[in-house]
């Protein structure tokens, strides 16, 4: 594979890092979301792109048909294999480790296919849209694509943050991180002291599409835009500064 900056980041540092956020409860209610979007049903076919520790794949791969996690980090692979990710017991998910820009996949061979947190969109406007239409292509007619990042909307009002905390079981991470709202571009440098005294530190910068740019973001890469939610909307409705998050919801034309 191609070098890209995410090799350093989504590794042991990052995994460190956010394991003890990444709750199985938490991961737990994100799948239930996600079947429930994606109307998954017991005999479908179900991609989950950029599948990290399996955190989803896990709890999601008993309710459905076949589900394969694809990863381009061998250790978060090897983490998913065990089923580090949680989630119950029952049918084990499959594991793939290949290149979101590369995927080698048969076209039209999932009724479902899902990212979640921004793991679809670390490149350049074209090489997102390039990765949006090679996952679109992935999907049966009816089929679903969902996309989930942060909102650039609550972003651009507190475009600066920092962050700094002790890990259970040792070590401490820091993390800074400036959104351009004028690019859609959050860059985050992150570091982290292990117990060991080993030092691990890494800067990501990840693309977050605004509601506006989302219709012609998937118009582009030949899919139809047919929702744009947040796993938290806002009382008032609207995807305003106060939504979490940003889900899209996708289908072929």
């Amino acid at each position: 594979m191609t070098a890209h900056w995410t090799d350093a980041y989504y590794g042991e540092l990052y995994l460190r890092s956010v394991a003890h956020l990444l709750t199985p409860r938490l991961s737990a209610l994100e799948a239930g979301l996600l079947a429930r979007l994606l109307r998954l049903g017991p005999g479908d076919r179900v991609l989950d792109l950029a599948c990290g520790h399996g955190r989803h794949a896990w709890p999601l791969a008993g309710r459905v048909g076949w589900l394969l996690g694809l990863e381009r980090s061998a250790e978060a692979l090897r983490l998913a294999a065990r089923g580090a990710g949680g989630g119950a017991p029952g049918r084990a998910p499959a594991f793939l480790r290949a290149d979101l820009r590369a995927l080698p996949l048969r076209p039209a061979s999932f009724d479902a296919v899902y990212s979640w947190y921004a793991s679809l969109f670390m490149y350049d406007d074209a090489g997102n849209e390039a990765a949006l239409r090679a996952a679109g292509r992935l999907l049966r007619p009816g089929g679903r694509l969902l996309v989930h990042h942060a909102n650039p909307l609550a972003l651009a009002a507190e475009p600066h943050a920092a962050a700094r905390h002790a890990l259970p079981g040792g070590g401490e991470v820091e993390e800074a991180s400036t959104f351009d709202a004028a690019r859609g571009v959050d860059r985050c440098a992150r570091s982290l002291r292990l117990p060991d005294g080993r030092a691990l530190s890494a800067v990501a910068e990840l693309r977050y599409y605004s509601p506006a740019e989302w219709a012609p973001l998937a118009a582009g890469a030949g899919l139809r835009l047919v929702a744009l939610t947040s796993s938290a909307p806002p009382p008032g409705g609207g995807l305003g500064p106060d939504a979490p998050d940003l889900i899209a919801l996708m289908e072929p034309p």
